[in-house]
């Protein structure tokens, strides 16, 4: 797998995800009930033990790239970005997120960073397709995946289990237009 970072953008940039960023920030996001919501992360209770475990095994895996999100400015860690499971046959890849900071939430990074990683996924990996799985009623996620280019392409009714009731998973890809 090719890898060059960092990923460079306007206010962001994407870096390999090192044990530096483990802390009691990044822990508390895991562990935070607004923030995990979406995520299928949020079944556990996190530690930093299991934090680095994770992050050993998903940064070893070939078929997945795991990348901090981190502002410009003052190099602060404000999320996490994932291009994989890849399918290096087919050539395409998911893409899931979490702008885990709080405070930083409605400012475009998420956009910002779907658009960073799906550029990285066709120019450098040579991806022919990206897609998400976004929960219905996460509309800053699915506005955030169809500001960066991405379109609906369908809905999975009653797909994901939501604070005990079934909603909705609404598809989005983006094909790359050089592979087309």
């Amino acid at each position: 797998m090719v890898k060059k970072y960092p990923i460079e953008g306007n206010n962001i940039y994407l870096d390999e995800m090192k044990f530096s960023f483990i802390g009691k920030t990044y822990l508390s996001w895991m562990n935070d009930k607004t923030v995990n919501q979406f995520l299928e992360s949020r079944f556990q209770r996190w530690t930093i033990i299991k934090l680095k475990q994770y992050i050993s095994e998903i940064t070893i895996d070939l078929h997945n790239l795991f990348l901090a999100i981190v502002l410009k400015n003052g190099n602060k860690h404000i999320g996490n970005i994932k291009i994989g499971p890849i399918n290096t046959f087919h050539k395409f890849a998911d893409l899931g997120l979490v702008i885990g900071d709080k405070s930083e939430w409605g400012k475009g990074y998420g956009t910002e960073a779907i658009n960073l990683a799906t550029d990285y996924a066709f120019q450098k990996l040579k991806l022919h397709k990206m897609s998400a799985g976004v929960y219905a009623n996460n509309i800053a996620s699915y506005k955030a995946f169809i500001k960066a280019g991405y379109a609906k392409i369908g809905i999975m009714k009653k797909h994901r289990l939501y604070k005990g009731k079934y909603v909705d998973e609404i598809i989005v890809e983006k094909i790359n237009d050089k592979t087309s």
